[in-house]
C-alpha cells in the first residue's frame, strides 16, 4: 500500500469532575492537525482557544 500524505492526530481524554472527587463524565476525541505543526505549538492553540471562548484551561503535564 502506497502512502500518499501524513496526516497528524491530536488525542484527548477530557473529564469533568467536582473538584478532587472522581471523575463524573469522561469524553475522549481526536482532530486532525497540520504534520508541520510542533507539538508545543499545537498545545499553545488549544489553551488560547479554550481561553477565548471563556474556559480557564491550563497544560499540567
Amino acid at each position: 500500500m502506497e502512502i500518499n500524505g501524513i496526516n497528524k492526530y491530536c488525542h484527548v481524554s477530557a473529564y469533568i469532575a467536582y473538584d478532587n472527587c472522581s471523575p463524573v463524565y469522561k469524553q475522549t476525541f481526536k482532530f486532525e492537525i497540520s504534520p508541520s505543526d510542533h507539538n508545543s505549538i499545537v498545545w499553545d492553540k488549544i489553551i488560547r482557544t479554550l481561553k477565548k471562548i471563556g474556559i480557564n484551561a491550563e497544560l499540567k503535564s
